[in-house]
């Protein structure tokens, strides 16, 4: 067996026999669990309600406990001798570290996955993002409490240290989405515990908040390179690493940094949803008059003119198409008796084809009327085609304001109508 798995083995055996940690790894998701179906907010549906404690237990476990069971466990080992009599047997002080770092990767993928199994009315694609990006949450944790550990004299110093750190990391971002603050959202916008993907968020967010939380792994490995390279010799329980290393870390972060910083900064230049589905104006046939309907020629998917005849109702009163267009629906029922004005078929205006598109209502005040617009649809793969804004509604539905597209590429819709899309604004 490798240094590094003798390491893992002891460090799970140790958190099962501290019954102090091994408690920190279920009681915030229990408590997520009882406030979900325990506590009554007034005014927020029970699905939000639920995600709202599941995020904010969620944010507290990887801030605080990840960071102060690493922290102490180093700590506690320095202070014992034990990681210098490891590293006197031959263990190499990064082999420890991966040992104690990836048992504590292992149990918090286990918590986080009950975090991500208790989210209400999310899809399995989902959840698998929001798991990803609470374990790279996890890494920077991990890195934290190891840099408290390496700087703590004792045990008693890292728990300090490690619960001073949680609540900064833990309770700000919490604090910050209650207090409503833009400043205070801003300012715990640059740490990865405000940058969990938990809801429903568009793709361009999510890339934003994991690019965010990988250029936090990157600044705090650096920090942490400095921190380990500095520590004394093996002989007083220290660990050194290489200097080549250390410049090899901090120029991966600052290329890594550099290039992940630019792919923000090119998507932020984009409004982007994926709520887009292909669309056009629907045009209810109706009969006039009261009376059995002797005869309906048109059928679904037919192509008709206007003024053309469609069928009849006793009497030779006949039903007529308002535009050009394609019947899409059909409830007609030889020989069954219609009332005036009831539907008999649904016709799509094949003049006034578009691609309805729902943004984020903060997006508004970014798009305005005739702006060039990039539409992906599904039927056709990653085809991009050109439009532009042609409609903007005037009132938001569960924060959602619709806008319509005119595709002016040469692409055939008609029979594609309801398809999703992807739409893609410029705004910069």
């Amino acid at each position: 067996m490798s240094s590094a798995g003798a390491i893992f083995i002891k460090q799970f055996q140790d958190i099962l026999k501290n019954a102090g940690i091994f408690i920190q790894f279920i009681m915030f998701p229990g408590m997520a669990f009882l406030m979900t179906h325990v506590v009554d907010i007034p005014d927020m549906p029970s699905d939000m309600q639920g995600s709202h404690f599941i995020n904010m237990f969620a944010g507290m476990f990887i801030g605080m406990t990840l960071v102060n069971v690493v922290a102490v466990a180093i700590a506690e080992d320095r202070e014992k001798n034990s990681l210098r009599f490891l590293l006197m047997a031959g263990v190499k002080s990064h082999e420890y570290l991966l040992g104690l770092g990836g048992v504590t990767f292992v149990c918090a993928l286990v918590t986080n996955s009950v975090f991500t199994i208790m989210m209400p009315d999310i899809s399995i694609v989902q959840s698998l993002i929001m798991l990803a990006s609470m374990m790279l949450g996890t890494i920077a944790s991990i890195i934290v409490g190891s840099i408290l550990g390496l700087l703590s004299k004792n045990e008693q110093e890292a728990t300090s240290y490690g619960m001073a750190a949680g609540m900064f990391l833990g309770f700000g971002p919490m604090i910050a989405n209650l207090s409503g603050s833009e400043a205070m959202e801003r300012f715990f916008g640059i740490f990865y515990t405000m940058n969990f993907v938990n809801e429903n968020f568009r793709a361009s967010e999510i890339f934003q908040r994991m690019g965010t939380t990988l250029v936090n792994i990157m600044v705090l490995a650096v920090v942490f390179a400095w921190v380990y390279g500095k520590q004394e010799s093996s002989k007083k329980g220290g660990i050194k690493l290489n200097k080549k290393i250390i410049a090899a870390m901090l120029v991966a972060t600052i290329l890594g940094g550099a290039g992940i910083g630019v792919a923000i900064w090119h998507n932020s230049g984009f409004v982007t949803t994926d709520e887009a589905r292909v669309a056009t104006t629907l045009i209810p046939v109706v009969s006039n008059t009261s009376g059995v309907l002797e005869r309906f020629t048109a059928y679904e998917g037919q192509r008709i003119q206007r003024d053309e005849i469609l069928g009849w109702v006793e009497n030779g009163q006949s039903m007529r198409s308002p535009i050009d267009g394609l019947v899409i629906r059909t409830n007609a029922v030889q020989g069954q008796f219609v009332s005036g004005a009831e539907q008999i078929a649904i016709i799509s205006d094949i003049n006034s084809l578009h691609i309805q598109a729902e943004i984020v209502e903060t997006d508004i005040f970014s798009i305005r009327l005739g702006q060039r617009a990039y539409v992906t649809i599904e039927t056709f793969g990653n085809q991009r085609f050109e439009g532009y804004i042609t409609n903007i509604g005037n009132i938001a539905w569960d924060e959602l304001i619709p806008i319509e597209i005119t595709i002016t590429d040469d692409v055939n819709l008609e029979n594609i109508i309801g398809v999703n899309a992807r739409v893609r604004i410029p705004i910069r």
